[in-house]
């Protein structure tokens, strides 16, 4: 998904209802376009600062939103929640934000996806029973043992912290062959335990929904809205 993302599922609203909670107007509503992931910024300037969301049924309940420019979905998850559910997850380059969940206009929970049992909001454990066997630990060490893992990942991370103890540079040191793209990685945000506490996140609001964001719905074709400031007509 890349170094930044925002994400919200709602639950009992068709696609354009759910774009005119965001802010979308009637007329951005009408001239919405349909298109893929690929082209979902085509035709739209690049110093437009109106915000962009590209969304879709995700089951027969579901509508799946993913914020492609701004930050509506953070701002609008109550409403977006009225006469239904709805869920919002997001992360950025200083790490993820937290999981939330309203229901019918209501603040339920807020639950950290990197901390054990830390949970807040109207009722804390609303979405415990869905957490099960997921990992919300940025400490846990289990990540090790992934068969996945690339080879030389663990050496190349107790290089990198025996060097951070030392205080010193990249190049006041020997950096062994084939580390440049380990370095690189780590340097755009690839952390395992992370990746691990997200992937648990996401699995989570499949688990509410009944289906997780996948490659078929990534490839499909959604419905792109613009959502202007209404300061900037």
């Amino acid at each position: 998904m890349g170094e930044w993302f925002m994400s919200a599922w709602v639950e009992g609203l068709e696609v354009w209802e759910a774009a005119r909670r965001l802010g979308s107007s009637v007329a951005e509503v009408d001239h919405s376009i349909q298109c893929t992931w690929a082209n979902v910024l085509r035709g739209l300037p690049s110093d437009d600062d109106a915000g962009v969301v590209w969304a879709g049924p995700v089951t027969a309940d579901w509508t799946q939103i993913i914020q492609v420019r701004g930050f509506h979905c953070d701002q609008a998850l109550r409403d977006l929640s009225y006469g239904g559910r709805a869920l919002k997850i997001s992360w950025d380059l200083n790490g993820p934000r937290d999981l939330e969940y309203a229901v019918n206009g209501e603040y339920v929970t807020g639950l950290s996806v990197t901390v054990p049992g830390e949970r807040w909001g109207s009722d804390p454990q609303a979405l415990d029973h869905h957490a099960q066997g997921l990992q919300f630990d940025l400490d846990d060490s289990s990540w090790q043992s992934d068969s996945d893992l690339r080879p030389g990942w663990l050496e190349y991370c107790a290089w990198e912290e025996a060097r951070l103890e030392r205080g010193q540079d990249y190049g006041d040191e020997d950096i062994p062959e084939g580390w440049q793209d380990f370095i690189a990685l780590a340097h755009s945000g690839y952390s395992p335990p992370m990746a691990t506490c997200l992937t648990s996140a996401l699995t989570l609001v499949g688990r509410v929904t009944g289906r997780e964001i996948d490659r078929e719905w990534m490839n499909g074709t959604h419905t792109r809205y613009v959502i202007r400031d209404k300061h900037n007509g």
